[in-house]
Formats: C-alpha cells, structure tokens, sequence
C-alpha cells in the first residue's frame, strides 16, 4: 500500500486507501444513499455501492464487540465528532458505538475540544440536543478526566491531543484505536485497533 501511495498521479489522498473504523459525517453517507436511491428508481443494480453502509454496519458492530470484550464496565471515548477538527457529530460512528455501549450498560465519559455545547449552534446543536441529549450529560473536560475513570479508553478522532495517550496508560487500562493515532503495532489487550 505505501509503494502504491507514492503514485502521485492518482490525485488521491493515501488516507482513503488505508482501511480503518467506520465513516460518518454529514455528507458521505448522505450521498451514497441518494445515489443508491436514483440507482433504484432507473432500475440499476449497483452492488459494490449497495454494500458498502452494510459494510460500514458490520464495522460499527465489530468496535462494539471489541469493547464487550475487554470485559470492562468504565468506558472512556476521545474524540467523537466525525473527525477531528470539526464538532460536527451528524452521522458520526463514534457517536453511535457511544449509544450501542450506553444501551448495553456501560459506564462512560466523552472527552472531545471541539464539541462544547455552549459553543455549538445551527443544526449540530440541534442534533444533539433533539437527537443525543443524553449523551452531553457524559461529557467531560479534560483528558484527564476520561484516563481518571476509564478502564477502556475509544480514541474516535484524530485530534492532534490523543497522539500521547497510549503512553499515559497504567496497567489496568487498554486503548482501543480507531484512527492509528500512532504508528505503534496492535499489542493485544494493551493497544488495538480495527482494520489495520
């Protein structure tokens, strides 16, 4: 994969090509599914298309099975808007692994810079507080504050401020990685991601 990443000719980012958790956001998910609707009304079959939100689908439920199986009740997620940046949570996956874990009784605090809800306004703010309300009463304001109460520590975003975390773990706790925040190996049970 990296020998085909150097083939600056393709105009595409190396970021795509490299596999990873689930995609969100506010507009691929929306678009693919206005494609796969016009594909449906000129009677097209688009199978790769058709497969990839169940593929997506099966990567939210592998994250949720991964943390059921550490095994550990206090859950700590950092980063949960759907990249880093930016505190849009509109379709985000890490948002949804957040409902899944909370309806299956786990204990958690969400840390992410970016999402404030004094900040926040237009229709992000609207979604969360008409669609996730619940989960604003979970959040925290620090790093430190989610290391503190966690056992299994999510890294959902990018954000520049977790490259350090898995350093900063004691020896009862694990990171699962979403994004390969780091360019560490898996090492199982301490550091482990999804798909790479």
């Amino acid at each position: 994969m990296d020998i085909f990443c150097h083939d600056t000719k393709l105009n595409l980012s190396p970021y795509y090509l490299k596999p990873g958790f689930a995609f969100g956001g506010s507009c691929l998910p929306k678009d693919l599914r206005a494609l796969l609707y016009k594909a449906k009304t000129l009677d097209l079959s688009l199978p790769i298309m058709a497969s990839i939100l169940p593929s997506n689908e099966q990567q939210l439920e592998r994250g949720v099975r991964t943390v059921i199986e550490k095994g550990r009740r206090k859950v700590g997620v950092l980063g949960f808007s759907f990249k880093a940046g930016t505190d849009d949570l509109r379709e985000s996956p890490v948002v949804e692994l957040t409902e899944r874990l909370i309806g299956k009784g786990f204990d958690l605090r969400i840390y992410d810079s970016n999402v404030n809800i004094a900040r926040i306004h237009g229709a992000n703010r609207d979604y969360i507080l008409n669609h996730i309300p619940h989960i604003s009463r979970l959040m925290v304001s620090s790093i430190d504050e989610v290391l503190e109460h966690a056992e299994t520590i999510i890294i959902g975003n990018a954000a520049q401020e977790f490259r350090d975390v898995p350093r900063r773990l004691n020896e009862h706790q694990s990171v699962i990685d979403l994004v390969r925040i780091t360019d560490s190996r898996s090492v199982s049970g301490v550091y482990e991601g999804i798909c790479w």
